[in-house]
């Protein structure tokens, strides 16, 4: 099991226990959050911009009106905007119908509280005039979409008609056509809010058939990377080292070069522990001898810097791949060398000869030594790269690098 998937759910056993603070589990969680976090922010912004215009007006009503108003309008929206820093929001959609009814309650009083004396001057008698339709907004964030419409719909004809009361004494029906374009322009926003949150909740819906998808294609990832390294190691050492098989005495070299092949047969795939330089040099001077005696190594760099065990393993083992094609195709006069170069985060294995050579272009792409042994080898591995330069007469080098990413 990877990293990528344990730590979830380590992180998700320890918030059972309550020791990590609980958050949103969904995006659909998230989007009711802080959408409820930015219309209550919204609604207080209204509220302080048009606190003074409902002073200025209050003697058009009881002097219980104004501050009872600006109580049923503030309390329940500030209530609302602390809920949404809460790790897990709590009641957030019954503080979003509480901002909608102390709105529609503060529209609403004003009729018993009216003095009676209009004011046509009053462009806002009723502060509460400029935003009928942002709590329903917080409402289709919920996702009670059929109580936004209505809400909106109530609550602009309601502050309207109480505008024209305070400012005429009777309500004006060609006057009233503000709401309903107020509705209409409202009914926009709305609109999207709507989309958008049921976008969220389809996305949330397939989010548990979209994780199963990436499980299971992560095993097959898994087992065929595992499949490949198989294939590798079979072809690297086991074939390798049957076809060095000859009458005689059993050499020494042969001997290791088969327990090397069974143990790297034995090694788990995801070993998570990292290796030295030195493990890393200790690999790259057993990997040649284990081809040849006369292959001379030398090594620079910070040997104390640490690799990854499968940057180790898959350098080493491409490397090897090179020394074996140096040895079967150079030429018995050709010399081999591997230089390695580390440093922290950076390991480079060069292996050069003055064999005969060959023309990359012609080389069969699906051979299975440069194709596999090398070439695919470091491009599975993030941050390596190979690069093969030769030309017949002209030797080899072939040259292996990984940048930590």
């Amino acid at each position: 099991m990877t990293r990528a998937l344990v730590a979830p759910r380590i992180a998700t056993g320890l918030r059972r226990f309550g020791r990590l603070p609980r958050v949103d589990d969904t995006d659909l969680q998230r989007q009711k959050r802080i959408g409820c976090r930015f219309v209550g922010g919204g609604i207080i912004a209204f509220t302080l911009a048009m606190t003074p215009v409902a002073i200025q007006h209050a003697e058009l009503a009881a002097t219980w009106w104004t501050p009872v108003s600006l109580l049923l309008v503030a309390v329940p929206t500030c209530l609302l905007v602390w809920s949404t820093f809460l790790p897990r929001p709590r009641l957030l959609e019954t503080l979003v119908f509480a901002c909608a009814a102390g709105y529609l309650l503060a529209t609403l009083l004003w009729f018993p509280a009216w003095r009676g004396v209009p004011d046509e001057e009053a462009r806002w008698a009723v502060w509460l005039l400029q935003f009928p339709s942002v709590p329903s907004f917080a409402l289709v964030v919920v996702l009670r979409v059929r109580e936004a419409w209505i809400n909106v719909v109530v609550a602009t004809f309601a502050v309207h008609i109480a505008n024209q009361v305070a400012r005429f004494g009777e309500i004006r029906p060609l006057d009233l056509l503000s709401a309903p374009l107020s509705i209409a322009l409202a009914g926009v926003f709305i609109a999207i809010a709507i989309a958008t949150a049921r976008n969220v909740r389809v996305l949330d819906e397939r989010q548990a058939e979209v994780m199963e998808i990436t499980e299971s294609l992560a095993a097959q990832t898994a087992h065929e990377a595992e499949r490949a390294r198989f294939a590798a190691i079979i072809h690297d050492r086991v074939i390798a080292s049957l076809l060095a098989v000859t009458p005689g005495p059993s050499d020494p070299r042969l001997r290791e070069q088969a327990s090397s092949a069974l143990r790297e047969l034995d090694r788990r795939a995801d070993t998570p522990t990292d290796m030295t330089g030195d493990e890393l040099v200790d690999r790259a001077v057993e990997t040649a001898a284990s081809v040849s005696d006369e292959i001379r190594l030398s090594v620079s760099g910070d040997r104390t810097a640490g690799f990854p065990t499968e940057v180790v393993a898959a350098i080493t083992d491409a490397a090897g791949e090179a020394m074996r094609n140096w040895q079967r195709h150079a030429g018995g006069d050709a010399r081999c060398e591997v230089a390695v170069e580390m440093d922290d985060g950076t390991v480079t294995i060069i292996v050069s000869d003055d064999g005969v050579g060959f023309d990359p272009e012609t080389v069969d792409p699906r051979r299975f030594g440069i194709a596999s042994g090398i070439g695919e080898r470091m491009a599975a591995l993030p941050g390596a790269s190979a690069e093969i330069r030769s030309s017949p007469g002209a030797g080899t080098v072939v040259r292996l690098n990984w940048n930590r990413p």
